[in-house]
């Protein structure tokens, strides 16, 4: 029976980590396809009016574009630089190393077996299941895709059955962090989303008995070891 649970709730680990991705790519192609489109009509309807426009003076219209380039160079540095409070994660961040069976159990409130690392569509996943026999696991991953985090929480809400509303939670090291409760494979599941340089992570607590709290406090663990 042990065994049954177990393979379960890792079953439903898994299906969490999937669940994200595969909504995120979902969401992502029409969004690539509407944007190609839309820069094709607006580059016609600049070139039209380029042509049909009387243009200033050489001179004037030259020192208006080098003073455009200088600020526009000024502003995409300022852009480029990262917040020093915002941690960045390699690409090929595991969070496995980071993170130990003691310490992810602490954060959650019941004792974890030894994380299991897997490479899942391009993130890496480390996924903690109880020790101690109950139905919950931990899943803790790092997807390495910049996106709009709107359209990442919006993902997340589509890819959990009777999902709460999102709310913002602070969590030092992030940009911006949100929690929610849903249900993956029919168990309940706490989920928290964070934005950092690079990419997001996601931390979900598996079980009857897991809260937003547990999965917010995991989630600060892991960002304060990167």
């Amino acid at each position: 029976m042990k065994n049954v649970t177990t393979i379960r709730v890792r079953h439903a680990a898994v299906a969490a980590g999937m669940g994200l991705l595969l909504a995120l790519t979902a969401c992502s192609e029409p969004a690539n396809e509407d944007a190609a489109a839309t820069g094709s009509e607006e580059s016609g309807a600049e070139a039209a009016a380029d042509d049909g426009e009387d243009t200033a003076t050489e001179e004037s219209g030259e020192a208006e574009d080098e003073g455009a380039e200088d600020e526009g160079a000024e502003d995409s540095d300022e852009q480029e630089q990262p917040s020093g409070d915002v941690v960045a994660p390699a690409a090929d961040f595991d969070p496995c190393t980071v993170v130990s069976a003691e310490q992810a159990g602490d954060a959650v409130g019941f004792a974890v077996g030894d994380g299991e690392s897997d490479e899942l569509m391009g993130s890496q996943t480390c996924t903690f299941t109880s020790s101690e026999g109950l139905a919950a696991s931990v899943l803790v991953q790092w997807i390495p895709v910049e996106d709009d985090f709107d359209t990442t929480v919006a993902s997340a809400t589509s890819a959990y059955d009777d999902v709460s509303e999102p709310e913002d939670v602070v969590v030092a090291g992030t940009a911006r962090t949100v929690a929610l409760t849903g249900e993956t494979m029919g168990m309940p599941a706490a989920v928290v989303l964070s934005q950092v340089e690079g990419g997001f992570f996601q931390v979900v607590v598996i079980g009857e008995d897991g809260q937003t709290d547990q999965a917010v406090a995991l989630t600060e663990l892991t960002v304060s070891q990167v």
